[in-house]
């Protein structure tokens, strides 16, 4: 499913526009969509509170309250501006529609706000990129506090429909009618948080108008893990499915090279080797049988004969990780680094195209040379920038991890937060090798793999509130039935 930015969706209303659908026409469309949903998903809802704005969105929600009261509900409207301030001509002939109904808008009122069974959301819709004003601050720190069911029309209020971040306070809604198109800023940084679940209503725009306009990103395709994992024909043999290297294991963190080896053996390379210090090797065997274990002096050789290498895990930055790098950076191989490693990049940074890139935002941040704050405030620009810096494939994890090839950005809407515990990265940088060792693209293996992560974890979820990553590995297994 495509994307689009804030920027691209005002385009596309303009194009509708001038090939004759009224901007009162598309608003009344997106009150109606509303309306309609709401109808089917809360039946027993008798009272509506709609809490509208003075732009665009507040006609939505205008538009919704008429419907609302047409079939029979309570409705009351809180406005957040006088009448007066209302800015667009369509939002005033819907406010003018609305008093003939005898529905007078007033200001917010706490009271109404406790007494309602629904709380639709039209206070500001797409427009938010800067500084809430301390009203509205307060006003939407009260509706929260109520808890009640809230359905925000296109964005929730306080939300960047670009980026997913916020400015000090955001409607909290359990389900967002978003108008056009998907935006980015709902399943990517704190947006999935508040938005709830989503859904998306056309308004009847014709989709030639779409046509000309390159998506900002796409959501991952679910279908892409229906398959499970690289099928196997039954004359087949271990080393059709090749032959990954695993690079890592410092003092006191083997257990990040552990758990990429035994992934990447579950998520189906043939053979599986790792390379970790010389004490550290017997250590790896008892816990994996399947895997083989050696000592760094065997890197050279071991290189040569891998398919894909996996480097970084429980690096640090001293003398013997150093080196553990500096070769694998001397190799041709497909490779896939992580943790430690990203940081040894992001010390002396380079450019090429023969690996993908998996940091988390501290990461992601190192290698910019900015704060963690700058990367999660625009996710997309982000892994925009690290591709351009450093090449390759990028995956930058977090909610809404994203993929970004050079070409085309990719938008994981799937996992959760149960997910957030040590050891996550390890577990999908050995899935990904796995898959470039049985033969994917970087790309696919890099889709193919955050996907298979976040399924794995998000059925954990369901059956616990903590997923350890040892556990996610495991699951990885039954996708192979």
């Amino acid at each position: 499913m495509n994307l689009y930015s804030v920027e691209q969706i005002r385009s596309i209303e303009q194009q509708a526009v001038h090939a004759g659908l009224s901007s009162l026409l598309l608003m009344k469309r997106a009150g109606f969509s509303a309306f309609q949903w709401v109808n089917k998903t809360y039946a027993q809802v008798n009272r509506v509170y709609v809490l509208c704005g003075a732009g665009n969105n507040g006609g939505d929600g205008f538009a919704f309250a008429q419907y609302a009261y047409l079939a029979g509900w309570q409705v009351d409207v809180g406005l957040v501006v006088s009448p007066a301030q209302v800015k667009s001509n369509e939002s005033v002939t819907l406010l003018s529609e609305l008093a003939s109904l005898g529905i007078m808008p007033k200001p917010y009122d706490p009271q109404i706000c406790a007494r309602a069974d629904l709380i639709v959301d039209a206070l500001l819709g797409i427009g938010v990129h800067s500084s809430l004003s301390s009203d509205l601050l307060t006003l939407i720190s009260s509706v929260n506090a109520f808890q009640k069911p809230v359905v925000s029309l296109d964005v929730p209020s306080g939300l960047n429909a670009d980026t997913g971040s916020h400015y000090g306070a955001v409607i909290q809604a359990q389900n967002t009618v978003t108008f056009l198109a998907h935006k980015p800023g709902l399943v990517t940084a704190d947006g999935a948080d508040y938005a709830g679940e989503i859904r998306i209503e056309s308004l009847g725009v014709s989709e030639k108008l779409y046509a000309e306009l390159r998506p900002v990103s796409k959501l991952l395709n679910v279908a892409q893990t229906d398959q499970g994992l690289v099928a196997r024909k039954k004359n087949a043999y271990k080393t059709q499915f090749g032959q990954a290297l695993i690079v890592g294991g410092d003092e006191g963190m083997l257990g990040s090279v552990m758990l990429a080896a035994q992934t990447c053996a579950y998520t189906g390379a043939g053979i599986v080797r790792v390379v970790t210090r010389s004490e550290h090797a017997p250590l790896v065997t008892v816990k994996c049988p399947e895997v083989m274990a050696y000592g760094d002096r065997n890197l050279p050789d071991l290189l040569d004969r891998s398919t894909v290498v996996a480097v970084g895990f429980g690096l640090t930055n001293n003398a013997w990780s150093n080196q553990l790098w500096q070769q694998v950076l001397l190799s041709d191989k497909p490779k896939v680094v992580d943790a430690g490693a990203l940081r040894l990049l992001a010390a002396h940074p380079q450019r090429r195209e023969d690996w993908i890139l998996t940091p988390h935002p501290g990461e992601a941040a190192a290698m910019l040379g900015v704060s963690i704050k700058v990367i999660q405030a625009d996710r997309l620009a982000a892994v925009v920038a690290l591709q351009q810096k450093y090449g390759g494939v990028l995956v930058l994890k977090g909610n809404g991890t994203l993929v970004y090839d050079g070409d085309e950005a990719q938008i994981c809407d799937f996992g959760d937060g149960a997910l957030s515990t040590a050891g996550m990265g390890d577990v999908l940088a050995g899935m990904i090798a796995a898959l470039v060792a049985q033969g994917l693209s970087l790309s696919k293996a890099a889709v193919q793999g955050v996907m298979l992560h976040a399924k794995a974890g998000e059925q954990l979820a369901q059956e616990s509130q903590v997923v350890m990553a040892s556990q996610v590995s495991e699951r990885i297994r039954q996708f192979a039935a």
